[in-house]
């Protein structure tokens, strides 16, 4: 589905009324555990996972990367400073970058940029996804995004120039990926991760990471287990390190099971290892420089950290956060934390960012592997029907954050005084940041319940994800999801929840320019309205259904719709979506040269719409819409009480003039 507005029509700021805008209220309660439990991590450009406190050798490799991207320092060369590392599967290439990184950090001092491409699984990022989350770490709003990926990167471009910024393109996939990721700017350095061979990067210097040398593999057992347990058994040592192949994937999950098997002799596991690795080896599987570590780990687990580790196994996205293991085991927190901190204490799950954490692509595989065998269908369809469950539980709660509305009285029912809107601010960006990341496990919950049939879990989960993908502009994820919450609401026979959604389809395909699909959404959920009598429900669609005619040039069916909906909302006496009603007729107005018409409209408007909200703003993008230029507002959001009143009347009075200029301008 495209997501930018048809290319033949103008792009006007209308209102399309739906659950996004629906007010809730929020208990003070509810306030502190989403602050407390979700919205308290910030978002940052120093964007780094966790450094290894036991990161070991690669000094050479070290010397030579950090050499060649201290050369974008003093922005002296014609473009940015690029690097390459290569190599096998489980070598280090991560960690190598991590690190280098974190040597850096005083030489790129305005940003370091991270992100895991996955380009060994699946589903690699879309660098048009990878640039809206670049450019909105500088500042730049959703609803100012460029949609081409040509366009966006221009955009790109033009915000890092100048800037000392150290960007991290983890475990990429090809030069088509990369190549809309690399800043032209000199100041800045680009680290590339890889095991596959990447051509037609001609710019970047290719450094191939060779398994570890004897002494580092030796160091990082030593690191792990200790020095002493090393000395007592040397050749011991040895045959492990040569079973592992020099690897520090595999070295790890042998030191993270060493470490928690201290009665083990080095020896004894040595040959267990030497004996796993034949046996795989003759089934012909792959992996066998790490898999007989994971075997012969994963089979010394207890019986709830492996079920544990298979079940993660079921999650889609980068990374995860511990509070899914309670829902994943069926138990109490407290021992699911147990069993989860099992997993990260013998290297199976590593920490990436404070509370999230994530599987090697290797173990991950392996994990599911393990999930299929043992695990029966009718078992992973109830883990995965769980953890929707879940998703839409904290969803519900984020989205508080989200929505304008309800993100205020969550912060007022904390926060005290000046710090409301740097928390508000801070509350959005965390919301968005959470579902962001988490973005590939919700869309999969929503799937993985519809095939349970749990359908009001389907139709709840995506009407609270409708103010994420506005935000972001993920309107191929709102068609998507909700066209499976259409049919879950059929299925429930819920006439209400059926119309609602469809209000919520015709209001993605309006954002996409698709007029005549958004008609017939329309159409069907004013007809649903009028059969249960749901006057508000039956107002936001006929105005809605206003702005698609304004649209398809119906002008007299868009003054119909208009009108009834404005009649319905005073008698309702919503000012709320009176005002909003009133400004899409005043633009209705503008754009048919009836500009004495508009002017008043737009005054009224301006007099129904909450001054504490920043409406001034929204009509200030309006005109900005329709005359080409901009229009400078003053915001009331920040103000005291008693000067609110004073700046919305001025407010308005100054809209009032601008508007009247800009209609001059329109009448030629």
């Amino acid at each position: 589905m495209e997501q930018s507005m048809s290319e033949n029509k103008s792009r006007y700021e209308l209102h399309f009324h739906g659950l996004v805008q629906d007010a809730v209220t929020v208990e003070p309660s509810q306030a502190k555990q989403i602050y407390q439990n979700t919205l308290t991590q910030p978002t940052s450009i120093y964007q780094l996972p966790l450094q290894l406190a036991d990161f070991t050798g690669r000094q050479g490799e070290l010397e030579r990367l950090t050499g060649v991207l201290k050369q974008a320092r003093s922005g002296q060369e014609s473009q940015a400073a690029i690097a390459l590392v290569t190599g096998v599967t489980g070598v280090g290439k991560s960690a190598l970058a991590v690190q280098v990184a974190y040597e850096l950090q005083s030489d790129f001092p305005d940003a370091q940029l991270y992100v895991n491409l996955r380009g060994s699984e699946g589903q690699p990022l879309d660098p048009l996804d990878v640039l809206a989350g670049f450019l909105r770490v500088w500042g730049v709003e959703d609803q100012s995004m460029p949609q081409s990926l040509s366009e966006r990167s221009q955009l790109y471009h033009s915000v890092m120039a100048g800037k000392r910024v150290l960007i991290i393109l983890d475990n990429a996939r090809d030069e088509f990926q990369i190549r809309p990721l690399l800043p032209k700017c000199s100041t800045c350095a680009v680290l590339i991760t890889t095991r596959r061979q990447i051509n037609g990067l001609e710019e970047a210097t290719i450094v191939e990471l060779p398994v570890m040398s004897e002494p580092e593999a030796r160091s990082l057992l030593e690191n792990l287990i200790g020095a002493e347990v090393i000395a007592a058994e040397p050749d011991a040592t040895q045959h492990i390190i040569t079973q592992c192949d020099y690897l520090p994937l595999a070295l790890r999950i042998t030191g993270g099971f060493l470490r928690q098997s201290p009665h083990w002799q080095l020896a004894d596991y040595a040959s267990k290892l030497e004996h796993e690795k034949q046996r795989l080896a003759q089934m012909h599987l792959s992996d066998l420089s790490v898999r007989p570590s994971l075997v012969l780990s994963y089979q010394s687990l207890d019986e709830a950290s492996a079920r544990l580790f298979r079940l993660l196994g079921l999650l889609v996205g980068v990374n995860f956060k511990a509070e899914v293991a309670p829902r994943l085991l069926e138990v109490e927190p407290a021992i699911a934390q147990h069993s989860f901190d099992t997993l990260v204490a013998w290297q199976l799950v590593t920490p990436v960012s404070p509370g999230r954490y994530r599987f090697h692509d290797v173990v991950r595989l392996f994990a599911r592997g393990q999930l299929a065998q043992q695990e029966p269908a009718d078992v992973r369809q109830a883990a995965r029907l769980r953890l929707s469950r879940w998703y839409l539980e904290t969803a519900e709660m984020v989205d508080l954050a989200i929505n304008p509305e309800t993100r205020r009285q969550l912060v007022q029912s904390v926060v005290k005084g000046k710090e409301q809107a740097p928390t508000e601010r801070r509350w959005l960006l965390t919301a968005l940041y959470w579902f962001e990341i988490e973005r590939p496990n919700i869309l999969a919950s929503v799937e993985w319940a519809h095939q349970a049939e749990a359908w009001d879990v389907v139709v709840s989960l995506a009407q609270n994800l409708v103010n994420f993908f506005n935000t972001h502009g993920y309107w191929g994820d709102w068609e998507r999801t909700h066209g499976l919450a259409l049919e879950a609401s059929r299925e429930l026979g819920d006439r209400d929840k059926e119309a609602q959604t469809l209000i919520n389809l015709g209001n993605v395909y309006s954002l996409a320019g698709q007029w005549e699909k958004a008609n017939q959404c329309y159409q069907q959920s004013l007809g649903i309205f009028n059969e249960l009598s749901d006057r508000p429900g039956m107002a936001k669609t006929l105005s809605n259904l206003g702005n698609v005619y304004f649209q398809q040039q119906q002008n007299q069916n868009a003054i119909d719709c208009y009108q009834q909906s404005l009649s319905m909302f005073q008698e309702l006496r919503d000012r709320y979506r009176e005002g909003q009603t009133l400004a899409n007729m005043g633009i209705f107005s503008a754009q048919n040269n009836q500009p004495e018409q508009a002017i008043q409209l737009w005054q009224d408007s301006l007099t129904k719409l909450h001054p504490n909200l920043p409406k001034f703003q929204r009509v200030a993008e309006w005109l900005q819409s329709i005359k080409g230029q901009s229009v400078e507002t003053s915001s009331s959001t920040q103000t005291p009480q008693p000067q609110r009143l004073i700046l919305y009347w001025g407010g308005a009075f100054i809209l009032a003039m601008s508007l009247i200029l800009s209609i001059i301008m329109l009448a030629g």
